[in-house]
């Protein structure tokens, strides 16, 4: 064999690998950006606590919170993220109470009763109507009309914004027809769910002249495991919620406006702290949601993201302590 021939096998060879090791970084990339589970547990310096940490993390800090990420057998609060597509519906189990935010679209309202019924649901004690968008409140005037509901809470709308859509007037129509009273939603009300679990409304704090940013916000505490509640908050009415003062601190968040970049702005995540984000959106929708600064955002102070768009629904279970998550498409941990 020649020596050119010799040199040109060895430049082959180089290319052959330098090739390879493109290739897998891009399909190492593109995993980590669908979140398919590329993942390690890694121990946190919090003495108890774990963390998860990415395997291809770019340098940027996770701010771990205090809460471990593992499987929970005797959970004493779960809390569903449905997967209803580009629109939001969650189910939390309590122990002394039931309660629903949201419900997605008009059409969905029967397949939200048919999901809480099959987890042995057919009553609830608390219905949260985030704000009178159709994504948000559609599904409601089945679920109302369909089940036992004690409680209604919904945000007092101001009345140049007031909407006068069919989805609002028939909801407004289901709850005369079940004789329910609405709750106002009112920053430092307080609902006992049992067993030490506790609702804490947040927000909104002041009348806006848009829809999202009049979003309930609410905040579930149950021993050290907390989760935030956002609707379709903007940054505008996050800032105002930091500004009153209130805790917002939560080991789960629920990412406003599914993901949008008018939404989760850094001061808010640095307050909430969360060891887990959960993005409700749909596939390939029209937004374009979750943003991508938006996610880049969470990678560095959440330790984990899950999209009910690439994990289906999201069901996150705690005893307090710690939390354990599992979803429709097998993503969880």
């Amino acid at each position: 064999m020649t020596k050119r021939s010799i040199r040109r096998k060895r430049h082959n060879w180089i290319v052959f690998v330098l090739s390879a090791v493109v290739v897998a970084f891009f399909v190492l990339a593109s995993a980590r950006d669908k979140h398919i589970g590329l993942f390690e547990w890694a121990e946190s310096s919090i003495p108890g606590a774990g963390a998860i940490r990415l395997l291809f993390e770019d340098g940027a800090s996770l701010y771990p919170s205090n809460t471990a990420i593992k499987n929970i057998e005797n959970p004493g609060v779960t809390v569903h993220f449905i997967d209803v597509g580009q629109a939001k519906s969650i189910f939390v189990e309590a122990p002394g109470k039931n309660v629903l935010i949201d419900a997605g679209e008009r059409d969905q309202g029967a397949m939200i009763i048919r999901y809480l019924v099959s987890h042995g649901i057919r009553s609830l004690d608390i219905v949260i109507g985030t704000h009178p968008h159709s994504d948000h409140i559609g599904g409601l005037e089945a679920v109302i009309g369909g089940m036992s509901v004690d409680t209604l809470i919904l945000p007092v709308i101001p009345e140049s914004i007031t909407p006068t859509t069919a989805t609002y007037a028939g909801l407004l129509e289901a709850v005369a027809n079940a004789g329910l009273r609405i709750t106002p939603a009112r920053p430092g009300d307080t609902f006992d769910l049992g067993g030490g679990a506790e609702l804490a409304i947040l927000g909104p704090v002041n009348d806006y002249d848009e829809l999202n940013d009049m979003s309930v916000v609410s905040r579930l505490s149950f021993g050290d495991v907390s989760f935030l509640f956002t609707g379709d908050a903007t940054k505008r009415a996050e800032e105002d919620i930091i500004g009153a003062g209130r805790d917002i601190s939560a080991s789960v968040l629920d990412v406003a406006h599914h993901g949008s970049r008018t939404s989760t702005h850094e001061r808010f995540l640095l307050a909430v702290n969360p060891a887990i984000a959960v993005i409700s959106c749909g596939i390939d929708n029209m937004y374009g949601h979750p943003h991508g600064e938006v996610v880049s955002l969470l990678r560095k102070h959440a330790q984990r993201i899950y999209r009910t768009d690439t994990d289906g629904a999201v069901i996150i279970a705690t005893d307090g302590e710690s939390l354990g998550v599992k979803t429709g498409k097998g993503g969880g941990d």
